[in-house]
């Protein structure tokens, strides 16, 4: 050894006796240690248990909600290097049919290019429990013949009980009026260590969250806010389209830095100098770290201010577009070049400014005004039209098939916010009622429940 080291650099010459003198040391410990855990054994004539190993996180993302935004992320994240295993959470039965149907792969359109990934493992609800799905010999050969058939579609399919199996990162990307029922069927499987992903349009969802599932912050799960820009559309099941290329953003918002105390003169004590990062789960890092590694959802990570600050002004051009073209039956780039329109485009991010600029959270923000001013905002909603001039907002798609909107999340979200700031937001009240109104009606139509003879009382 010794002729062999001197023959090497002097650095790693030292690097190498160095570790060697480690190792030694290492095992002298190890010597040691066995030897007095044997005389304890002796003592208490019994075994030492072993320590507990630690539990340390899965690589495995599931991801709930396979539309626009949960489908495009799983076919970004699908392309990376050492891709992370992912498992799509179906809530029906007949979106597993459809995922059969549809060659187990998810296919993003691009440029007029569709590009299919698969690799996906599912999990489907059924009678509010979860199973994964296996081939029946693959099934059997571990299990030992105790598999049922997941349908008499599928013969040959067979459904195994993961109700039980725990989730460390879950993307939540179904509609913001579809996250309390999605998180309720999974929250079993959610522990403290485990991250959630929330990219849904509006605002105010993870407060809902902490009132209805997680009111216990001890139990509750981490928290991570995304926000994206890309253009999506659906085409069929497992199929979108990709028509505007955006940017997205993740930010670890929760658990938060405790507040540093206050003396008796209400000075702040700050004592140790502690960073949010000092607060962050092993998961969230984890999770966040793969979300921006994705060349194709062209992600950053900001801080807390930044992503509450990117997230109002999303709020407010969503304001505007959705419920207008959601009423008047257009696309976006209608909105462009309408006297009407733009008056009330004006009054109304005129009422969206007043109250972003006062909301408590935002005090003591640089430049928060002239962000948040009225023009600023006008501005970035007609940039945004022109964009997506040929875009159909997704209020208007859901409308459209006689789902709910998420009319509540967004200029609803502005009308709360201004009750409690003591401000009345009446434009962005009688918008949420309309869509609500039209929303209700086009429902009852579809389901066939409005008597076509006007004769016929209602």
């Amino acid at each position: 050894m010794g002729l062999r080291l001197n023959t090497l650099q002097p650095a790693l010459r030292w690097s190498l006796r160095h570790q060697s003198v480690l190792e030694f040391s290492r095992n002298q410990s190890r010597t040691f240690m066995a030897e007095a855990k044997k005389q304890m054994e002796v003592q208490d004539e019994g075994p030492i248990p072993e320590p507990p190993s630690p539990n340390p996180i899965t690589r495995r993302i599931h991801i709930l909600g396979t539309g626009n935004i949960g489908s495009f992320i799983a076919h970004s994240l699908a392309a990376l290097p050492n891709r992370p295993p992912m498992t799509l959470l179906l809530h029906k039965l007949e979106h597993y049919f459809a995922w059969h149907k549809h060659g187990k792969r998810l296919t993003l359109v691009k440029n007029g290019i569709a590009e299919p990934r698969g690799g996906f493992d599912v999990n489907v609800l059924r009678d509010g429990v979860w199973y994964e799905p296996y081939r029946s010999a693959e099934f059997e050969s571990s299990q030992g013949g105790n598999a049922r058939p997941i349908s008499p579609r599928w013969a040959d399919e067979q459904f195994l009980d993961v109700n039980n199996e725990r989730i460390d990162n879950l993307i939540l990307a179904v509609k913001a009026t579809q996250v309390e029922q999605a998180l309720k069927s999974v929250a079993h499987r959610l522990t403290p260590k485990s991250a959630i992903v929330f990219i849904q349009n509006g605002m105010g969802i993870r407060e809902e969250v902490n009132e209805k599932i997680f009111p216990d912050p001890a139990t509750r799960p981490n928290y991570i806010q995304g926000i994206t820009s890309h253009g999506l559309y659906y085409t069929k099941a497992y199929h979108i389209t990709h028509a505007g290329v955006g940017t997205s953003a993740f930010s670890i918002v929760y658990p938060e830095r405790p507040q540093p105390p206050v003396d008796e003169s209400r000075n702040v004590n700050l004592g140790e100098k502690f960073s949010d990062r000092d607060y962050w789960a092993i998961s969230s890092i984890y999770l966040t770290n793969t979300l921006i590694r994705s060349p194709e959802l062209t992600a950053i990570r900001i801080n807390k201010n930044e992503m509450l600050q990117f997230q109002l002004e999303k709020l407010a051009i969503n304001c505007v577009i959705n419920p207008l073209t959601a009423l008047n039956d257009c696309k976006n780039g209608d909105l462009l070049y309408n006297y009407n329109l733009s008056r009330v485009q004006r009054l109304l991010l005129i009422e969206i400014s007043t109250v972003i600029r006062a909301l408590p959270e935002l005090q003591g923000i640089p430049g928060v005004t002239a962000r948040f001013a009225p023009e600023r905002l006008r501005t970035l909603a007609v940039n945004v039209m022109h964009k997506t001039a040929e875009n159909t907002s997704s209020m208007l798609q859901d409308m459209n098939i006689g789902k709910e909107t998420e009319i509540e999340y967004i200029n609803g979200y502005i009308v709360r916010r201004g009750e409690e700031l003591g401000i009345k937001c009446a434009l962005n009240y009688m918008l949420v009622q309309m869509v609500l109104a039209k929303t209700r009606m086009l429902s009852r139509k579809m389901q066939g429940h409005v008597p076509l003879d006007p004769s016929v009382p209602r």
